[in-house]
């Protein structure tokens, strides 16, 4: 079936026609991977017809959209300001084609597009992943980071969902908090000078960890620390939890983070987790959604199932 876009959704002089929603999965493929011989494999198509697709793609926009920078091919300006748009469009078709008054999970062929937090990573996707693939086997799912596009892109349908602690989605989404969250702190088990318990003089005095991840669970400690007047000697800052159980492993730091992070991170590296020796209030883990969701049918599954999964624990 061949759907033909005449919709002004680009920001280009001349109405887009003559390309389909093939095409358009083609250009978002290749955006992602920066490879055509990947973006061939993810779209089970051989990589001459893919050639063929982006040599038609540049024709209609006039530009190369794609050039290639050592291994990998990087997008132009112009394709950097079409992608937005592309997948709105690729949303706002697979939405009405997937259109159904009752929903089957186990038969539907959607892709459910997701952005959660790099702790939701750790914590809720493993679990979701499994539930998922019993329940939709045919369903794809696709992980984002939760970022300042999110809300954007939740109006736009280019996602679903929405799962953590995301206080910059507010006005004009739906929001269930799902469960609350506390925090730990995090030493390697065999510290020369942590046993039992972590005091208020111990944090002082080592060295820390701090995470700065896409969320702002960090800003939540750094406002109880300024509330308490504790200051922290922060050694490293790294931008999310890949690196954190090794450089806890290998040194005396601490780190301060979620409490069910924490808690997985310290059972696959042998690590120790203390309560906070300071007053440190949690937060709520919350799935959010924009009101062009909340009547669709799969939409609401997913949301019933992060929900059977995660709600109340």
């Amino acid at each position: 079936m061949k759907i033909i876009l005449q919709i002004n959704i680009f920001d280009i002089p001349m109405a887009l026609r003559n390309i389909d929603l093939h095409m358009l999965r083609i250009l978002d493929e290749i955006h992602k991977t920066g490879s055509l011989s990947r973006t061939a494999d993810r779209l089970e198509l051989t990589q001459p017809a893919i050639s063929m697709a982006l040599a038609k793609l540049r024709q209609h926009f006039n530009d190369q959209l794609f050039v290639r920078v050592g291994n990998a091919m990087k997008p132009t300006p112009q394709a950097e300001g079409l992608m937005e748009g592309v997948s709105a469009a690729i949303a706002a078709i697979e939405m009405t084609l997937n259109y159904r008054i009752t929903f089957e999970p186990s038969q539907t062929e959607r892709t459910f597009r997701i952005a959660v937090s790099d702790i939701g990573q750790v914590v809720m996707v493993p679990r979701l992943l499994e539930a998922f693939s019993q329940a939709a086997p045919r369903a794809r799912i696709e992980f984002h980071g939760i970022n300042e596009r999110t809300p954007q892109l939740l109006q736009t349908g280019g996602l679903d969902l929405a799962l953590g602690y995301a206080p910059q989605i507010s006005e004009g989404f739906f929001q269930q908090a799902l469960f609350k969250e506390r925090f730990v702190c995090l030493a390697r088990s065999d510290h020369p000078r942590i046993r039992n318990r972590l005091t208020l003089s111990q944090f002082k005095n080592e060295s820390h960890v701090v995470v700065i991840s896409s969320i702002s669970t960090h800003l939540i400690i750094d406002r109880a620390l300024e509330h308490q007047h504790i200051r922290r000697n922060v050694a490293v800052r790294i931008p999310n939890l890949v690196l954190l159980a090794q450089l806890i492993t290998g040194s005396d730091y601490l780190a301060t983070l979620p409490a069910r992070a924490g808690q997985a991170i310290a059972r696959t590296a042998g690590l120790a987790t203390y309560p906070p020796p300071f007053r440190l209030s949690g937060y709520s883990v919350t799935q959010y959604w924009h009101e062009r969701q909340a009547r669709d049918t799969g939409n609401r599954w997913l949301r019933n199932l992060n929900h059977q999964l995660f709600g109340g624990q």
